[in-house]
């Protein structure tokens, strides 16, 4: 599709428009985890929900692993989060893990600060269900009673 052709579904209809320009992104941006154009960033963000539940409940067991290898790269590479706000929100998920599952050993701050500034650079997306469950049974474990819960705590 050409860009006089989009001009021009554009100015049929704002579907037709928003169709186009979806079209196109996707043809010019063909690694969607790449790309922080909002149509791939909510499509990330709905795949990986699943993290808001693990922030919102905290875990008992497995914190340092889950904010190296899913929560940071989530809420800087995938929410597109400052690293504050994320520094923010991990410091929740760390509440709530003490809060719910009495799981309240220190983590340092100076660490979780050096993790939100290498996954920045280093652009990795976090790990999926799969991914954890493959490389990590005994982290997975952990999670599966909390993800696959209704509510939240």
């Amino acid at each position: 599709m050409m860009f006089e052709e989009i001009i021009k579904k554009c100015q049929e209809s704002d579907i037709e428009c928003q169709q186009s320009i979806n079209e196109i992104v996707k043809k010019y941006c063909s690694n969607s985890s790449d790309c922080s154009i909002s149509v791939y960033r909510e499509n990330l963000i709905q795949k990986f929900n699943w993290i808001e539940q693990i922030i919102k409940n905290g875990v008992p067991d497995g914190r340092t692993r889950l904010i190296l290898y899913v929560i940071s790269r989530y809420l800087i590479n995938v929410k597109k989060l400052s690293e504050d706000e994320a520094l923010a929100q991990i410091n929740e998920f760390i509440n709530n893990s003490c809060k719910n599952y009495n799981n309240c050993s220190q983590i340092y701050k100076s660490w979780i600060i050096n993790v939100i500034g290498k996954v920045k650079n280093g652009k990795w997306k976090p790990w999926n269900i799969d991914k954890i469950k493959n490389s990590d049974p005994e982290l997975y474990k952990v999670l599966e009673p909390i993800i696959n819960k209704k509510t939240i705590k």
